[in-house]
């Protein structure tokens, strides 16, 4: 059965810019432990970010190639195979343990806030936050592609070809 979210992806073709707004549940440091782990909310509002379809080539080898190449580099990249879940022929959604993810490159990241149990935080006073996440050598590229995937439940709006989604859409 063909989900929602599979529906309004299969209009895209190649790489398409959307925008998308988010929340999530960030694991922090500490395990069990940390007195504040599964209580942080992260809300991302206005990413911009790029999905892509891989029908004819690897959207995602592509940019860090075409970035390489601007750097001056040699294109000494290769392609991982994925550590997790599997990716829907033509689509950007991973399927994982009866669940879709939808995987994107972000371009701009938008404005992230934070809350415990509902009220405001600073990302700074969040026991185990980690904010210095480190990416993939790509290369020894500068200027990384950020590349995430995101359980389609923490999607909360996702704007595509110029109409808006919001949750409810992407999972009824």
């Amino acid at each position: 059965m063909t989900s929602k979210l599979e529906q309004i992806l299969s209009a895209v073709n190649g790489n398409t810019f959307i925008s998308m707004d988010t929340v999530t549940v960030p694991v922090l440091k500490g395990g069990k432990s940390n007195p504040m782990q599964g209580r942080v909310q992260k809300r991302n509002t206005g990413a911009s970010i790029m999905v892509f379809q891989n029908k004819k080539a690897h959207g995602y080898a592509n940019m860090v190639e075409r970035r390489l190449a601007k750097e001056g580099k040699a294109p000494s990249f290769e392609l991982s195979p994925r550590k997790w879940g599997s990716r829907i022929p033509n689509l950007p959604i991973v399927e994982h343990k009866g669940r879709q993810y939808l995987e994107v490159i972000f371009l701009k990241s938008g404005t992230t806030t934070y809350t415990l149990d509902g009220k405001d935080i600073e990302a700074k006073d969040i026991q185990g936050l980690d904010l210095d996440k480190l990416e993939g050598k790509q290369g020894g590229l500068n200027d990384k592609v950020i590349i995430r995937t995101f359980k389609v439940e923490s999607i909360v709006r996702l704007s595509v070809g110029g109409k808006e989604y919001t949750a409810k859409d992407l999972t009824s």
